[in-house]
């Protein structure tokens, strides 16, 4: 028969319950204490919040900048012009032509402006780091270029005559125009001398013009220069298209 043990008599009798000791210190665990001014943090920070600038930051652009005249015949005046511009943001600085724009301006009308030859506007503006942006738009002055149809030859090429074609402000010799020559009607080009010769090309062959007078014709401006006349060699050739080298 199994022997009972008295625990009891083996472990002793059970003593009162010990006070807990103290937790010790975790350590910092808010930043109650830490300072933006700490010279680490301080610096820190600073960097973070100029990489962050930079990788957003747009150089300013003049997006567009254009005039209300572009192209006018020479011997004209061009009196009125309307200025129009656009940019990707709020510029620090404006400027047209040296003189300081109003930031907050997007269109500039000058009245009474004279012009009669070639005028280059420039516009220019600068944003919050000195960034630097420039744009020009220009007034041209052309002379026409002249196509078409009729019977004339020698002195009968005229102002009067001239006035009676179609007219293209160019300053190039080349294009290209279609034109309907009914019989006995001879095709025309007329072009201001100082722009050189032209070649001639129809149906993708060579030739078929020969000058037929060169004079000063003064143009509906008052503008005068020598033109070079070219005629068709032959009349009546229909609808037809005219390319010019």
């Amino acid at each position: 028969m199994a022997r009972e043990v008295d625990l009891g008599s083996i472990m002793g009798p059970a003593g009162p319950k010990g006070e807990k000791g103290e937790k010790g210190d975790p350590g910092a665990t808010t930043a109650d204490g830490v300072s933006y001014k700490d010279s680490n943090v301080e610096s820190a920070l600073d960097e973070l919040m100029k990489r962050m600038d930079d990788v957003q930051y747009t150089p300013i652009q003049i997006t567009s900048f254009t005039n209300s005249v572009n192209t006018v015949e020479m011997g004209s005046t061009v009196n009125t012009v309307v200025l129009n511009w656009g940019y990707n943001k709020e510029p620090k600085t404006a400027a047209l032509d040296g003189a300081g724009l109003d930031v907050k301006l997007r269109t500039k009308t000058i009245e009474g402006a004279g012009i009669k030859s070639n005028k280059t506007y420039t516009l220019t503006a600068t944003d919050d780091r000195d960034a630097k942006a420039t744009k020009t738009t220009a007034i041209t002055f052309l002379n026409g270029v002249y196509y078409g149809v009729g019977t004339a030859v020698r002195d009968a090429i005229n102002n009067d005559f001239m006035k009676g074609l179609t007219k293209k402000l160019s300053g190039s010799k080349a294009g290209s125009f279609t034109v309907n020559a009914a019989e006995g009607n001879y095709i025309y080009y007329a072009l201001p001398k100082r722009l050189g010769t032209p070649t001639f090309f129809v149906g993708g062959f060579e030739g078929g013009f020969a000058m037929e007078k060169t004079f000063d014709y003064t143009n509906s401006s008052g503008y005068t220069e020598s033109y070079d006349v070219y005629k068709s060699t032959n009349a009546g050739l229909g609808s037809t298209k005219v390319e010019v080298k």
